[in-house]
Parts: structure tokens; sequence; C-alpha cells
């Protein structure tokens, strides 16, 4: 095949790279063509091999079968073989990746009438560990009846990573003292929020630098360790252990358990499995759960208008044009209408929700965030701030004090990372993903600390038909009030039409829209339905619209007209 390329390109230089890794790969490679023995034992003859072969581990062919009705033409139904097929993959513990370039690899046939997707490559986690942003990609098909599929890693332009602050941090001995000298270290002059702000910067390279020359690599200390302990474990099969040799023994494996408890946090971080608690040497779990979650985040293919696109800075355009476009504001028109008709607070209540922020309401604040919770831009967890209340207070008292008086802080306080989060399997156009909204830290706590005062209010401030985000209100009355609409419609046997209305790559501006994750958001989200809310009232009592009537079984005294029902982000 490379040969039928020259010829084509007819270039006049060809080079050829080898690509090399820094730790040899013991893997096995095995062929199968025409299997004539029973798949199932097919099957459990590489499963057998499968248990010779430690560390990374890859099969790929012909398994001349297929898994789902999609992956064959005109399929109608799951045989027993695509199920043990299935099966045996999940036994085995092997990701079957997504098949880029085409739906199916084998064609027979005038016109391909009969098309399957036969060929596949399976790999273990330890694989995709190893390499990663692993693809399969169908080929242009020559003189086979089968597509050639090519096995890609790594195309993704791998930049510097963002900060993250690591929580298993706060576990090592002395770190806050560390982090106290290096705060009382930063002199910054300026306001409050700027102090903030840099000082945030500064004791972030401080923890990169620290980060770095203590430990490194977790995987790659721990491996040093282990082989220490090794060599004096062999010492030990010819003679006894001197004194210092014991000690030395007996701190390598302290040492050993320490790095174990801390890779299990980092893991355990970076897998999003708050639910299951560290301690019981779950770390292969949390890092299986991670990878999982890499594999299934990652966007190598996006269907653009129709066009499929793969190549990495085509796809990193496609969409931050389409958010830039999405989130800018295209009209100036604004509807109008008079706010004395809403419902208000009393006074002592707006007092009492512009009071000053105190120093137990902000802690108290804290207390009620998840310290594991995926950072923003700025890069720290809530569990900094918790751990490190005594050595920030002070600058972030003042911060939240200045927003208070002057009602502004710094831009970088308010950047937002997008996150898109595949609303399916198999994902492939930007309206299959929800944009979910990572917040700084510092912004968080006030947006929660407004958060938790508007609360108290917003039952006075929102009518009582908005069903969601309110405590006690049920989001599913709305649902079950327009099912029961539609049904008394139908048993009146009268025609009518229900209309549902719903609505650290590129930097752009933000100039409309709520972000889905910054805690104030449901709150603004029905204040601003509330204005929609008295504006169809309003064209309800002028007559500009009509109700929807309906019927208590049937009896016309009991007739009720309803023009609007509001739940969540739908009306």
């Amino acid at each position: 095949m490379v040969k039928s390329l020259m010829k084509k390109w007819k270039a006049d230089v060809y080079c050829l790279q080898e690509t090399k890794i820094s730790k040899d790969l013991e893997a096995m490679a095995k062929q199968l063509w025409s299997c004539r023995i029973e798949k199932l034992i097919c099957w459990e003859e590489l499963a057998a091999v499968r248990t010779l072969c430690e560390g990374p581990w890859i099969t790929c062919g012909d398994f001349n079968t297929n898994r789902t009705m999609g992956e064959r033409r005109g399929g109608n139904r799951i045989s027993y073989v695509m199920s043990d097929f299935s099966r045996w993959i999940e036994e085995m513990e092997l990701h079957d990746p997504h098949l880029n370039g085409g739906k199916f690899s084998w064609f027979r046939g005038i016109n391909h009438p009969s098309a399957a997707r036969l060929d596949r490559f399976l790999y273990s986690m330890e694989w995709e560990e190893k390499f990663k942003n692993i693809g399969q990609k169908l080929l242009p098909r020559v003189l086979s009846d089968h597509c050639p599929i090519l096995l890609e890693s790594g195309n993704w332009e791998q930049k510097m990573s963002n900060f993250k602050f690591e929580n298993w941090w706060l576990k090592v001995e002395g770190f806050t003292n560390l982090i106290q000298s290096w705060w009382n270290e930063f002199l910054v002059e300026g306001c409050p929020d700027y102090r903030l702000n840099i000082k945030l910067r500064m004791l972030k390279q401080k923890l990169k630098e620290w980060s770095k020359s203590n430990f490194g690599e977790l995987t790659s200390k721990k491996n040093s360790l282990l082989e220490e302990l090794e060599e004096i474990d062999l010492i030990q099969e010819t003679r006894e252990l001197t004194e210092d040799e014991v000690v030395i023994r007996a701190t390598i494996v302290v040492e050993l358990e320490e790095l174990a408890k801390n890779e299990e946090l980092k893991w355990r971080q970076k897998s999003r499995v708050l639910w299951l608690k560290q301690g019981d040497n779950n770390t292969r779990f949390f890092q299986r759960m991670a990878t999982a979650h890499r594999r299934i985040n990652t966007i190598d293919r996006l269907i653009d208008r129709g066009e499929v696109v793969e190549d990495p800075a085509e796809i990193r355009n496609t969409m931050i044009n389409f958010y830039k476009e999405l989130y800018t504001e295209s009209e100036e028109w604004r509807p109008s209408f008079d706010l004395m008709e809403c419902p208000t607070i009393s006074q002592e209540e707006n007092d009492w929700m512009q009071r000053p922020f105190t120093e137990s309401e902000v802690l108290q604040c804290l207390q009620l965030c998840d310290g594991d919770k995926a950072p923003g831009p700025d890069g720290y967890t809530m569990s900094f701030f918790k751990s490190c209340w005594g050595i920030v207070k002070e600058d972030l008292m003042l911060t939240i004090q200045n927003f208070h008086q002057n009602e502004i802080f710094e831009k970088s306080f308010n950047a937002t990372f997008l996150a898109l989060i595949p609303k399916k399997l198999g994902a492939e156009e930007l309206k299959d993903f929800r944009p979910i909204s990572l917040i700084g830290e510092v912004y968080k706590i006030i947006s929660k600390l407004i958060t938790g005062r508007l609360k108290t209010v917003m039952g006075k401030l929102v009518d009582v038909h908005q069903m969601s985000f309110l405590k006690g209100r049920q989001i599913m009355d709305a649902a079950l009030i327009a099912n029961e609409l539609v049904d008394s419609r139908i048993k009146q046997k009268i025609p009518g039409i229900l209309f549902i209305n719903g609505n650290s790559e590129g930097f752009f501006q933000s100039q409309r829209g709520l972000r889905q994750g910054d805690p104030l958001s449901p709150f603004l989200f029905l204040l601003v339905m509330e204005g929609l809310n008295h504006m169809i009232r309003k064209a309800n009592v002028n007559g500009w619209i009509k109700g929807f009537k309906a019927q208590s079984q049937g009896n016309r005294d009991n007739e009720v007209g309803i023009t609007h029902l509001l739940y969540a982000d739908d009306t």
C-alpha cells in the first residue's frame, strides 16, 4: 500500500519515521483469519492468550460477527452470537472504540447490498492509559471485500496543561504551613480583589515548582521505591539485613503506603466518582473511571452543517465559532413591561438582603460546598479554601466586602470554562453536547452567598405557577397538568395544536444566556421567566391571546382557562 501511494504522489523526498517508546511494550499480536472452530471456542482461546500477557493488550481483525443491529445493513434482531460477543468483550474488560469514516467495514455483492462491521480493534484499559486519544478509522477499500482499518493515537496537539490543585497535597505533612509562609511573602498593592487574584496566581507557580521538585510523577516515584525495596529483599535472601538496612526498608514501606494513599486521592479527584470514599484501595477503579470519562468526553469528530470534521484544528475552530455565535447578542430590541405589576418584597426584607456579608456567613457557605468538584479557570478546588481558610480569610473577606460596596470584582474571577458533556453516546453534532460552566472558586463563593439570601424571598417574587428550582414545588406538576389538558382536549374532540418552546480553547465575551453550573443561574432564570409570565397574562387580559379551555369531568361550569405552563426552561 505504501508503494502505491508513493507512485500516486510522485514526491521527490520520502521520510520514514520510526516511533519509539521509553519502555518496551510487552504484548502479543495474534492474527485470526478464517476461524474454522466455533466462535465461542475461538474467543476462549483468545482469553487464554490474554492471561499469558501482562500489561497493555490489543487484539484486532475480522471477528466475523457484529455487536448491534446498526452494525449490519438491514439488521433487525440481536442474535445469540452478537450477545455472546458483547459479553466476551465486557468480561475481557476490552474497549471497542468508535469507528470513524463510515459504519461498515465489509461489503459484498453488486452495489454492496450486504454490508456489516466485522473488523475492529479491541484494547485493554492499560493500553488506553499508555496511548492517549485512540481512535480507529476506515481506509479506502481496494481489492478486498474488507476495508483496512487504521488505529490512530495522540493526534491531538498536547498543550501545556492548566493548573489544577490536587486535594491530596493537603495530606502532606507541613503543607498548610508552607502555604502560610508563601502567602505572607506575597506583597501586592492595589484593591482587595486585585490583590487576591495576584496572590492566587503567584501561589499557583509556587505549587507547581513544589510539586515537581518534591513528588514529580507519583507513579514514577512509586516504581523507584519498589525497585529499592526489591533490591533489599534480594539481599535478604542471601543474608540477614543490617540494622541500617532494616531501617531503610521500613522507611521505604512507610513512603510506599503514603504514596499509595496520595495516588488514590489523586485518581479519585480525577475520576469524579465522589460517592465512593478513599481508603479501600480503590485506586485502580478510580483510574479506570477517569480514563472512561476522558474517552467519552473526547471529541475527535464533528458533523458541522452536514460535513464531517476530523482535523483537530478545524474541530477547535468549529466549536469556538459555534459558541461565539451562540453567546453573542444579535438583537438590540428589548420587551418592556410595568414592573409595578410584579410582586415585591418588603423594605425590611430588602434591607436584610442587602446587609454586608459576615465572616460566619462566608464560612458556613464554604462548609456547604463540595471540595471535590471540578475546578474552574483558577484551578483551585473548594477544599483548598476550606483547609486554608485561616490563611486566605483576610484577603477573601476584603474582596467580598469590596464587591458588596462597589458591585465589581476582577474580571478574571468571572471567567468560565465551558465543558462539553455529550448528551448521548456517539454524539457528533454540537447540539448533542451540553455546555457546563466551570466557574472559579471566588466567584462561586460570592454566587452562593447571594443565592443563599435570594432563596429566602424567591417564593414571594415568583408566581405560584412556576414549578422549578423552589423548595416545596414539584417540576412534574406542570408536565402532569399539560398531559391532562391534552387528554381533556382529545375527549372534547376539538382540534388543537400544542406549541412547546424550550429553549480552554478560544476566548470570547458572553453577551447573553445563563451559565449552567452557576449556583445563581436558576434564580436569575426564574426572575426573567416571571417577566414573561406577566406579559403573557397581560396579553390574555387584553384579549390578544386565548387560553386553553379545560373541563373537569365534562362539566362546563368547572371550565378553567390556562394560557401557559412554566417548568424549568420550557414554557
